[in-house]
């Protein structure tokens, strides 16, 4: 079974991400920071929906 993430799970994984995109952007990876910039768009968007 799939679990559903609660918006305060949600808020600390983007928050989370962001952090490792800026890190992979500072080390110059900007491959892995893109990978991750998609996955916070895809919980973003996941957030748009329950409002």
């Amino acid at each position: 079974m799939d679990h559903r993430m609660s918006d305060d799970e949600l808020r600390t994984a983007i928050r989370k991400l962001r952090e490792r995109a800026d890190y992979a952007r500072g080390h110059e990876d900007e491959a892995t920071a893109e990978q991750i910039e998609h996955t916070i768009r895809s919980y973003q968007d996941e957030m748009a929906t329950r409002l």
